[in-house]
């Protein structure tokens, strides 16, 4: 009986150290939008760090860790996330107008503007209240 446990864990435990990179990163990903969703910032940047470090290609990762510091008031790191998801893809407009609005919370106009631009030419939809302040 103690043989039989014993494979079974052994099993288990192959099963889940030999999951592959990108499943891990999917899920620590869904983990973080379920917490996004309910606006648990603080464990969601946990999921997004995990699928980061699982993947760190996956932009979308950087993208919502950056919309949790939105959230949570801190324009820098919101920034910092941003770029770093518009370093992996240049053509992320969402990240683009979402670091202007972080730049728009700090009082940086000229940057906010600067980057609802490159959100806007890259084909992001409805900035044209934003961009009407703009020069």
């Amino acid at each position: 009986m103690k043989i039989n446990i014993l494979i079974i864990v052994g099993v288990l435990f192959l099963t889940v150290s030999c999951q592959s990179s990108a499943d891990k990163s999917d899920e620590y990903f869904n983990q973080g939008l379920e917490h996004f969703e309910y606006n648990e910032y603080a464990e969601a940047l946990i999921s997004f760090e995990e699928c980061i470090k699982a993947n760190p290609d996956n932009f979308e990762a950087y993208y919502y860790r950056g919309n949790c510091f939105l959230n949570l008031a801190d324009y820098n790191s919101a920034i910092e996330e941003f770029v770093l998801a518009t370093e992996i893809n240049p053509n992320y407009a969402e990240a683009f107008s979402n670091m202007g609005q972080a730049y728009f919370y700090l009082g940086d106009y000229q940057l906010a503007c600067k980057y609802f631009k490159i959100a806007h030419n890259l084909g992001k939809p409805n900035l044209e209240d934003k961009l009407r302040h703009c020069n």
